[in-house]
């Protein structure tokens, strides 16, 4: 997914598009799949999850094609919205989950997370390379051949096991009913986490795009090619994974509330700085600046999912499906419009979206302080 998003600003200032159509391309594919998840990952429990999985990638497949082949924006936010109909996320964690015991859950999730994180870099590197020789539609077509690989992989390699012997755990853990919702949303501390989480994904779903426009735009940006633009968004990356894997270290220290506000205070202190435009858009400084945002965020990351974990297990701890699966329901759709509300705000000011970031950082660190449970 990562290799389109160097080459996509180009691909849509050749369309005539702008910073608020780039926001609605960015959101449409996030919405489309965070609709399509739970569908894809329930309907997988009867029919098996092999026969999803390939349905899922020729519907990717043939939404990739028709972005390479887009003419105008509007096709191809229509185009994106088909391709992200398609994406399949839900069905590789219910996957590891037939493929490795239930001792054995949290070695399938390492591995999961591992290779997730070095794809989603590899792209990064990739998609600048590919974009800048080849042209941005070729990523398009890259994109197509990786689906049309992986498809084979799936078809010749991937064998479906007894469903009653290797679904029964799943479907007990992926209780998603309306009851437990509600029993969940009667405890304050649950709503908070919920809303907290909900504000993470918001400014995750968003910050990544927005970042790699400013990087290439030659009219409020620093105008950088595709290749620079990669190599920049790499070294900020990898600094957020070595800060989200120290966070996680920390909070069995210092507990999930306190790392959480140290990560607010951090993205606080630093966002201020956009206050002064003239000194916060200069490229070192910027880089500089964004790099401790990103260091904050990484500590709010862990911190967020872990204080939910905590809040479930207190409330009732056999509700963990029902309520990390709403969280993440919550959360796919708050990534999904973030792009669509605030690149327009970019286009008004392009330290506006960053003053929204600060706003939320204060009403959630004012919650933090007065609202979230202490023994958390």
């Amino acid at each position: 997914m990562s290799i389109v998003q160097v080459g996509l600003p180009s691909f849509v200032e050749s369309l005539a598009g702008t910073l608020t159509s780039y926001g609605i391309i960015v959101g449409m594919f996030s919405l489309t799949q965070c609709i399509f998840q739970y569908p894809y990952a329930a309907v997988s429990d009867k029919l098996g999850r092999r026969k999803i999985i390939l349905f899922g990638m020729v519907i990717y497949f043939i939404g990739t094609i028709l972005c390479f082949i887009a003419p105008n924006i509007i096709l191809l936010i229509i185009y994106r919205a088909i391709q992200g109909a398609g994406a399949y996320t839900s069905i590789l964690q219910a996957i590891i989950g037939d493929i490795y015991k239930k001792d054995q859950h949290s070695k399938g999730m390492g591995y999961y997370t591992l290779y997730m994180n070095v794809g989603y870099f590899l792209g990064f590197v990739l998609g600048g390379f590919i974009s800048s020789f080849l042209g941005f539609r070729s990523i398009f077509m890259v994109q197509g051949i990786l689906i049309c690989f992986s498809f084979l992989i799936i078809f010749i390699v991937l064998k479906e096991k007894d469903k009653d012997e290797t679904m029964g755990d799943q479907n007990n853990n992926m209780d998603f009913s309306l009851t437990n919702i509600k029993i969940l949303l009667k405890d304050q501390q649950y709503f908070l986490a919920l809303l907290f989480n909900s504000v993470r994904w918001f400014i995750f779903g968003f910050i990544t795009a927005y970042l790699i426009w400013i990087f290439q735009d030659n009219v409020r940006g620093f105008g950088l090619s595709e290749i620079i633009s990669s190599y920049l968004m790499l070294g900020v990356l990898a600094l957020y994974v070595v800060f989200v894997y120290i966070a996680s270290k920390l909070i069995n220290r210092f507990r999930s509330r306190r790392i959480s506000m140290v990560g607010q205070i951090i993205v606080l202190g630093f966002g201020i700085f956009f206050f002064f435009p003239a000194f916060a858009l200069n490229l070192p400084i910027f880089l500089f600046i964004i790099s401790f945002i990103g260091i904050g965020i990484a500590l709010i990351d862990p911190a967020g999912n872990t204080l939910l974990l905590e809040v479930i297990e207190d409330i009732q701890s056999d509700l963990k499906g029902s309520g990390i699966g709403f969280n993440n329901a919550i959360g796919f759709f708050c990534s999904a419009i973030a792009p669509m509300i605030m690149s327009p705000l970019g286009e008004i000011d392009i330290a506006l979206p960053f003053y929204v970031i600060m706003l939320m950082m204060i009403i959630s660190l004012v919650i933090f302080q007065f609202k979230v449970d202490k023994k958390y």
